[in-house]
């Protein structure tokens, strides 16, 4: 678990209410069978419970519960019991905060088990969202639901700072206690929203597919955001793609399914990973090159300074490889789209493309709440086909392959050799978005089928022992 920037939120354990397994989602009677609904109530239990423990932000998980089927299920999943003594959910939660604080909690989080499309990166962004509270007040974080009255979750740091009031407008109860509290308080969209307390709850729910974090199955959207300007060295770029979310129709809340993709080339600017080719002195080996295949010697120069290794120079084309261990065509270097200075500058690739991605992903999770993973993208050829594809040069929030070496094929058959390249079929599909000339340099997909993790584009990178080109 990262320190957060509060010493409150040091040890944050969440509180999970449930009443019962065969007790809990009544109000489903006229939808489900008891046997469905204990189902349901299950799964949504160990969703729920395995979230808690897959947080990163998370110290632990206390489940307050008078049912021994849910204290075994939940201490399956490492999260500690409090037999429920007082009737009533409120009751249930001071139950379960006292036996936090016990352990060494220092804020809690209030998570019902029936949240749609709860998430380990959704629970982290309350609490990495509570983090940039100032130091000073107490902080409340409050998800509502989606018909903004109740309330979905509740994180309160420092634990007791206000006493949960769940039930009719918990929304309004929670925000005038921390108004009392003299507390900061912070309201958050995104996946946490939905619920499932009734038949139109189960329908809303749906949309977010069996994997429970979002995705919606068999269906994909690419939006290209409106509204990013040229961007030049020193320009805030998390800023421009923070407003261009807000200016985009449709793109709002953000969900746990969506991924940004944003282009080398404006990273590559705001972070002034630029060459000025008017004090470029070419050697003599990019002269010739140059002469021989009419191409701009300062520019050949700069490719040669950027290679960490020559691959191949033939047919006017330079294939390197660079510092970061791609192999493409001129090491990366770009002379197009540059604006006004265009024909005197050329881009080089970020120094460290999944620093930049991360950088990105926390100005969105700081802003919106919602931990979106995003992809560094750029355009490479490939060998053996005509054309260029745009493929991920860095990631943050995402693991760049799914390796399904091992796994059963739609027919039963084992798969050997399947690793999925998602980050670069990712970059791809925003590439349709985005185009070529259209100056749109970042895009959201949303619905597509990945893995969260802390992955990074290294991952990707071929070792020489298994490069049959090299």
């Amino acid at each position: 678990m990262e320190a957060p920037e509060r010493p409150d939120l040091a040890r944050p354990w969440a509180v999970v209410p449930l009443r019962g397994l065969d007790s809990a989602k009544t109000r489903l009677s006229g939808e489900l069978d008891p046997a469905q609904r204990r189902e349901l109530v299950v799964a949504m239990a160990e969703r729920t419970l395995a979230a808690t423990r897959d947080s990163r932000r998370l110290a632990g998980t206390v489940l307050v519960t008078a049912d021994p089927a849910a204290a075994r299920l939940a201490e399956g999943l490492g999260a500690r019991t409090v037999v429920q003594r007082v009737a009533g959910l409120n009751a249930a939660l001071s139950e379960g905060r006292a036996a936090a604080g016990a352990a060494g909690a220092t804020a809690i989080l209030v998570l019902p088990i029936d949240l749609a499309s709860v998430s380990a990166s959704a629970i982290d962004a309350l609490v990495d969202a509570a983090a940039q509270a100032p130091v000073e007040r107490p902080v409340v974080v409050l998800v509502p639901d989606r018909h903004g009255r109740g309330t979905n979750a509740l994180l309160v740091a420092p634990a007791g700072a206000i006493d949960p009031a769940f039930g009719p407008d918990s929304r309004a109860a929670h925000r005038e206690a921390a108004a009392r509290a003299g507390a900061t308080l912070i309201e958050l969209g995104g996946p946490l929203t939905v619920d499932v307390d009734t038949a139109d709850d189960l329908l809303a729910a749906r949309r977010y597919g069996p994997r429970g974090d979002g995705a919606r199955e068999g269906r994909l959207e690419v939006v290209a955001l409106s509204g990013i300007s040229e961007i030049r060295t020193g320009d805030d770029l998390g800023s421009a793609i923070l407003a261009a979310l807000a200016a985009t129709p449709d793109v709002l809340p953000l969900q746990d399914e969506d991924v940004l993709v944003v282009t080398q080339k404006v990273v590559s600017k705001a972070e002034g990973a630029i060459v000025d080719l008017d004090g470029v002195v070419p050697r003599s080996e990019a002269i010739e090159w140059a002469a021989r295949w009419e191409r701009d010697p300062r520019q050949v120069e700069v490719v040669l300074r950027e290679a960490r290794r020559i691959v191949r120079m033939a047919n006017g084309v330079i294939i390197t490889e660079t510092r970061h261990g791609f192999v493409c065509a001129n090491g990366g270097v770009d002379a197009s789209n540059l604006g006004p200075a265009s024909g005197h500058i050329v881009t080089l690739l970020p120094d460290d493309p999944d620093a930049s991605a991360a950088r990105i992903r926390a100005r969105v999770r700081e802003r919106f709440g919602v931990d979106v993973p995003v992809v560094v993208s750029d355009s490479f050829g490939r060998p053996w086909r005509w054309g260029i594809v745009d493929v991920a040069i860095g990631v943050s929030g995402l693991a760049p392959l799914e390796d399904l070496r091992g796994a059963p094929d739609h027919d039963g058959r084992i798969m050997r050799s399947t690793i999925r390249a998602v980050a670069d079929e990712l970059a791809s599909a925003a590439e349709l978005a985005l185009g070529k000339t259209a100056g749109r340099p970042v895009a959201l997909v949303r619905g597509a089928a990945f893995t969260r993790a802390e992955g990074s584009i290294r991952e990707t990178l071929m070792p020489p022992d298994a490069d049959l080109f090299r």
